[in-house]
């Protein structure tokens, strides 16, 4: 700093004594002044000209000068924050191509969008998965490239559905599930995963059940059939009339049992599309679901509050489904005489909610995440009562299918609530503030 002020200070000086002697030597001091001021001035100048020339190239490092006097102190700054910052782009640009090499490698097809839905960047899965080519394709929006009608509704309202599922743009027999995350907060991910093996497999799987369950029908029906003939027999003992009566509590569990698998196949199919479906009222729903359940001798504990003019847009047998086998668990599960409240409301955000709520003695903490597995049942369970282990599988897939969510919520001693909430694209119409109360026994 002491060499920057005493460069000026000399530069001062030699201005001065010039001064002095062009006004010794003329006698024409006011000439001899301009004369010497514009010539410093000039110097300064070119000094000014020559470090606005070397801003305007960028201050590249390489064409850095020296400067002794006050000037020297701006090069200087610029020059140490131009090759702070060429060391951070070096850094980020290392730490981009290790990004990019990374995500190209990942196996799902993956392309991140602007807020305008304008593709920025696709890795090379995208490319023979979505149809996609790289550069060509970059700076246009996605939707002018993909154009299914389920993937545009999904653009529109990516918060309705966690994932779409669609065909390839590039091969109609390729399924590819599509999943769009936001960050940033104005750009988006779509991340593409072929599903093709999946779901053949997941259809495999759906037609062995619903092939094996629809040959085992005839043979139960036939079974089913001489098992009452020999009921209506009267010459048998004790011994085989309790014999008997097992067989037919066995054979009508296995009925059960087929049905439950017939429908879980059906649930299992696919994902109903936003605006698929049948106009399904409520209360003909809760109708038939109450009538269902008049097998059961303690039905009349089951209270149903219910809004009028509900409708939804879905499944009726699947929808049937999911509240039949909700109230069957809680009357299973729930100590006689306790009692049941089944409820249909309308939240806040226009979803509809059906929940059932028991004073049963509760459900482990552990056992909460397995019980929408197939043919899982708690310790409690096996130990009380009987039962296939499909019941919360069905409600799960249905719900899914449906595009809902299926909650559990319960606590050891203090009873559990099971809902099943639907989005709000598959509520028809909304309910009045009046509600009834029923009971099962009304039905």
């Amino acid at each position: 700093m002491q060499n920057i002020w005493s460069t000026e200070a000399w530069a001062i000086v030699v201005a001065a004594c010039t001064l002095a002697l062009l006004g010794i030597l003329t006698d024409e001091w006011f000439i001899a002044s301009l004369v010497t001021l514009g010539a410093y001035i000039a110097w300064l100048y070119h000094r000014m000209l020559k470090l606005e020339k070397w801003i305007r190239k960028g201050t590249k490092t390489s064409q850095v000068y020296e400067d002794r006097g006050f000037v020297g102190i701006i090069i200087r700054q610029l020059y140490q924050q131009k090759k702070i910052y060429n060391q951070r782009k070096r850094k980020t640009k290392r730490i981009l191509r290790r990004l990019n090499q990374n995500i190209s490698a990942l196996p799902d097809a993956t392309v991140l969008l602007n807020s305008e839905f304008q593709i920025e960047w696709c890795n090379e899965p995208a490319m023979y998965l979505l149809n996609l080519r790289s550069p060509q394709d970059l700076g246009y929006k996605i939707n002018n490239l993909i154009r299914e009608p389920a993937f545009l509704a999904y653009l529109k309202n990516p918060g309705d559905r966690e994932y779409i599922e669609i065909q390839s743009p590039v091969d109609e027999s390729i399924s590819i599930q599509v999943r769009l995350v936001s960050f940033g907060g104005n750009q988006s991910l779509l991340i593409a995963r072929n599903i093709s093996d999946q779901k053949q497999l997941q259809e495999s799987l759906k037609n062995f059940v619903a092939n094996a369950s629809h040959e085992l029908k005839s043979p139960l029906t036939v079974i089913s059939g001489h098992l009452e003939m020999l009921d209506a027999e009267d010459g048998l003992s004790d011994t085989g009339r309790r014999s008997l009566q097992t067989a037919q509590r066995q054979t009508e569990r296995m009925k059960d049992l087929i049905q439950e698998l017939l429908l879980l196949s059906q649930v299992e199919s696919y994902r109903l599309a936003p605006d698929e479906g049948d106009r399904v009222s409520i209360t003909e729903l809760m109708a038939n679901v109450m009538t269902a359940l008049e097998k059961y001798a303690d039905r009349e504990r089951v209270s149903l509050v219910l809004p009028e003019n509900l409708f939804l847009l879905g499944v009726n047998i699947e929808l049937e489904g999911i509240c039949i086998n909700l109230v069957e668990n809680a009357l299973k599960y729930s100590s006689p005489g306790t009692p049941i409240q089944v409820k249909w409301v309308e939240s806040f955000r226009g979803e509809y909610v059906f929940s059932v709520e028991d004073q049963s003695s509760g459900i482990d903490v552990e056992d909460i995440p397995k019980l929408t597995k197939r043919y899982y049942r708690g310790a409690k369970s096996r130990a009380d009562t009987s039962g296939s282990g499909l019941g919360l599988a069905i409600v799960q897939h249905a719900a899914t299918k449906h595009g809902a969510t299926f909650q559990i919520e319960s606590e050891p001693g203090k009873g559990s609530c099971f809902s099943v909430t639907f989005p709000s694209y598959r509520c028809l119409q909304r309910a009045k503030q009046s509600a009834s109360v029923m009971r099962l026994a009304d039905y």
